[in-house]
């Protein structure tokens, strides 16, 4: 999902492939989520979310498009945020060789019904995810600047872990169906802290960072970040530690704990945008904004979803605007992330022997302006679509999404091909 361009030392910046193939990897997995989701409209505007081609999708996006950017983007990040890379750029390439390995097998299974498919997939990105956090782990122990920043990564890493855990207790469960009725509450829990501890906690840390640095906002503070950081934490705590003794009404306050951690997220991103010393936005703050935009419906819907008996239709609607909005903002960063690093690694040598051009002309700001509106409208359609439970339109709104995703894609092919 996120980064930031590097203007540490350039020692410190891990090579062009280590991001590049993240990134690439992660732009294939987020055009087959779109295409997925126009196959799954149906069930999605029925409210089946636990089956198992909506469930497949789902993991497209956040296994496949979110968590492979945030792999790769970390990396990049790292030097800028805390003043460390990462501890080895070695073990990174067998982490992306393991990950990208297992999550397409590992979806392959839960849609087909291969449990074998399944669990070997599962194991493969499983053992690819831990040495991810071991890696970033010990490049976190290693610094020494212990902002609200550091403390969110590292709250992320322990509930990426723990999201792992959940994931694969449900992956063998479609196998041996141990948890019987158990295990909706198990997916519940399992969804809110993959997207609430590991997804969340890595966007509120890196955006404090980000979003002044794009916006040119100053004097805008750390106090909702702080706040954000420790209510979804807590949030996530109680339902990883507690939620096989809690009763309905307390499995419920933790929901409520993370979504006012994402109502203070929200709040700060809006004084971020509030304060900016950059009157005009570009297409990539202007797709940030909309993805901002999406997770506070989700935080709307959330309302009705989580605390009280609503139609499945409502609680997927939230889960959808909650997972697009993460998708848009993480499409949204590509939009600032790719043209630094194309331009740093192959037109920065040049600069001052030759003329270069400047960062933003290495893409065209109206196709992004095109694959942005595109991508919200298509987002957008489809949550209220299936909100309103209707399938056709959910279709059709997905196709959109599907259109807006080419069109990203196809600018960051272009980006990447871009030579002196």
């Amino acid at each position: 999902m996120i980064s930031a361009p590097v203007t540490g030392p350039a020692s410190k910046a891990p090579p062009f492939l280590l991001p590049g193939e993240h990134f690439a990897a992660a732009v294939v997995f987020l055009a087959a989520a779109a295409v997925g989701t126009v196959l799954v409209a149906p069930p999605l505007s029925a409210g089946a979310f636990p089956s198992p081609g909506v469930i497949g999708v789902t993991h497209l996006f956040t296994l496949g498009w979110i968590t492979t950017s945030i792999m790769g983007a970390l990396y990049q990040f790292l030097p800028v945020a805390l003043g460390e890379s990462i501890r080895s750029v070695r073990v990174a390439h067998v982490t992306f060789g393991l990950y990208v390995m297992g999550v397409p097998l590992f979806v392959y299974g839960v849609v087909a019904g291969h449990p074998m498919a399944m669990m070997l997939g599962a194991g493969t990105f499983g053992a690819g995810i831990l040495a991810f956090v071991a890696n970033v782990s010990t490049t976190l122990h290693r610094a020494r600047r212990r902002d609200v920043t550091w403390w969110a990564l590292t709250g992320a890493l322990v509930y990426l872990v723990v999201t792992l855990v959940l994931g694969l207790t449900l992956a063998g469960n479609l196998w041996k169906g141990y948890l019987g009725a158990g295990r909706f509450m198990v997916l519940g829990v399992h969804l809110h802290i993959a997207l609430g501890g590991w997804v969340l906690l890595v966007i509120v840390g890196v955006a404090q960072k980000l979003l002044p640095m794009f916006l040119l906002s100053h004097g805008v503070g750390e106090r909702l970040a702080r706040a954000a950081v420790a209510l979804i934490a807590a949030g996530a705590a109680w339902l990883a530690l507690l939620h096989h003794v809690l009763s309905a009404a307390l499995w419920r306050g933790a929901a409520v704990l993370m979504g006012a951690g994402l109502a203070c997220f929200l709040a700060q991103a809006v004084l971020f945008y509030r304060h900016r010393h950059r009157p005009a936005l570009d297409p990539g703050m202007r797709l940030a904004a909309a993805g901002l935009v999406l997770l506070g419906l989700g935080l709307v819907l959330a309302g009705p979803a989580v605390l009280m008996a609503v139609p499945p239709r409502v609680w997927t609607a939230y889960v959808l605007a909650v997972v697009l909005g993460i998708s848009l903002f993480v499409a949204a960063l590509y939009y600032k992330i790719v043209p630094f690093l194309v331009w740093y690694h192959r037109y920065g040598p040049l600069a001052g022997k030759q003329p270069v051009p400047r960062v933003g002309e290495l893409y065209s700001a109206r196709a992004a302006t095109a694959a942005g509106t595109l991508l919200f409208l298509g987002a957008t359609g489809i949550t209220v679509t299936v909100l309103l439970g209707h399938a056709a339109m959910a279709r059709i709104a997905a196709a959109v999404l599907v259109t807006g995703v080419l069109v990203h894609a196809w600018q960051m092919l272009l980006l990447a091909r871009q030579r002196p």
